[in-house]
């Protein structure tokens, strides 16, 4: 077989130019820590490089989702915590007012640490964020979550926001609440359960109190039928000189026998009743409906009641009992409320953990496919220079061959 002068070149060049290829390559692998230049290197780990790559950023945006859900979450606590002892102090103001010994002045003088309470109560209703959104606005959080209406005859502190729910992705299956609603807190809070005397037959005299709050709120709760009012309608009927029944009205089933004293305390589900009558006599008496009002205007209410210098002294008990009973009502809201920021941020600092599990396992296996390994690296380093030293000392001597060698 003969080869040409111009194979010898090329084949030898060809074969030097390779191998400075291969060193190029060594040395970059050494320079940039990667043995993964390019795709065509290793498609499949190229590809898995890639969707590893993406998992790890995706990774690191739900890192920051949990930083922002958190100082959401403890913002939200922080306000709570407020309103909490704001209203705290608002109660003992309130028991206070209801020491008999206490006089006009004495209670105008409440009225207006009341007063100025509630106005901190509803400034702390309207808190921001620091991107100045309204924490309790829900989806309305552009706007003020209350507003102040001075001149209505009703409701002067009315709720603007609605019940929207901001939630943010921590995790690729697990999106969590970024704050509560102001109807959730400040809204869904009952006011005082009330019954009132509908009418009697017979009886000479009778009355109604609520004496066991707990009790009837129970008895309320279970009872209460919003569908058909009959079913609130409840009758006592004096049945002996020692007995009495409760019936429902709406459905005639009898659902107590209970002592019975003309004249007497009768306690029933913690009402309270004053009956005078005899055998077949009957009281009947109603569940009101539940209300639900707002700590800012039951505060308001128990302000205007302890300016009214023409209220009586049944009047200022019964009130002060609906204040009471408002204000233990939104404490309970606001510690549920924090019970469940508290709840969200233990699933989110147990999210975070494992989204740094799996950050360290994904920065983990794209190290095994992409990194170099140096001391291999280096190893191949020093073959692929030999390799190249021995192709330019054979081209070099091949190239100096002639015929005249021969001759």
């Amino acid at each position: 077989m003969r080869i040409s002068t111009g194979q010898l070149y090329d084949r030898s060049i060809q074969s030097v130019l390779d191998n400075q290829a291969g060193l190029s390559d060594i040395q970059q692998q050494l320079s940039s820590g990667k043995k993964l230049l390019r795709p065509s290197d290793d498609p499949v780990g190229a590809a898995q490089v890639i969707r590893l790559t993406e998992e790890i950023d995706l990774i690191a945006q739900y890192k920051k989702n949990t930083n922002l859900l958190t100082n959401s979450l403890e913002q939200e606590e922080t306000v709570l915590s407020s309103v909490n002892n704001a209203i705290n102090r608002a109660r003992v103001l309130m028991v206070q007012s209801g020491n008999g010994i206490l006089s006009t002045g004495d209670r105008k003088a409440i009225a207006i640490e009341v007063g100025q309470i509630r106005d901190q109560v509803f400034d702390l209703m309207n808190s921001r964020n620091p991107a100045g959104e309204y924490i309790f606005a829900g989806f309305q959080s552009a706007s003020p979550a209350y507003s102040l209406n001075a001149s209505a005859s009703g409701n002067k502190y009315n709720f603007e926001g609605d019940g929207g729910e901001n939630k943010i992705k921590v995790s690729d299956t697990i999106s969590l609440q970024m704050n509560n609603s102001g109807q959730e807190v400040f809204e869904n809070v009952f006011s005082r359960f009330k019954s009132t005397i509908t009418g009697t037959s017979g009886a000479t005299s009778a009355s109604l109190e609520v004496q066991g709050q707990s009790a009837f709120d129970k008895f309320h709760k279970n009872s209460y039928d919003a569908v058909n009012p009959a079913n609130n309608e409840f009758e006592v009927r004096i049945i002996s000189a020692s007995q009495a029944q409760v019936f429902n009205v709406g459905s005639g089933a009898v659902l107590d026998t209970i002592d019975f004293s003309s004249g007497s305390a009768l306690l029933y589900k913690g009402l309270e009743f004053n009956i005078t009558g005899t055998t077949g006599d009957t009281v009947n008496f109603q569940l009101e409906k539940p209300e639900k009002k707002n700590i800012a205007e039951t505060l308001n209410d128990f302000v205007n009641l302890l300016n009214n210098t023409n209220v009586s002294a049944t009047g200022l008990d019964e009130a002060l009992s609906d204040a009471l009973v408002g204000v233990d009502n939104s404490l309970i809201s606001m510690a549920n409320a924090i019970s469940e920021i508290g709840g969200r941020g233990n699933v989110a600092d147990s999210v975070l953990a494992s989204n740094l599990d799996l950050d360290i396992a994904n920065r983990s296996a794209r190290s095994n496919i992409e990194d170099v390994d140096y001391a291999e690296a280096v190893s191949e380093l020093s073959r692929q220079e030999t390799a190249l030293q021995a192709a330019q000392a054979t081209f070099a001597r091949v190239t100096g061959t002639s015929l005249f060698d021969f001759i």
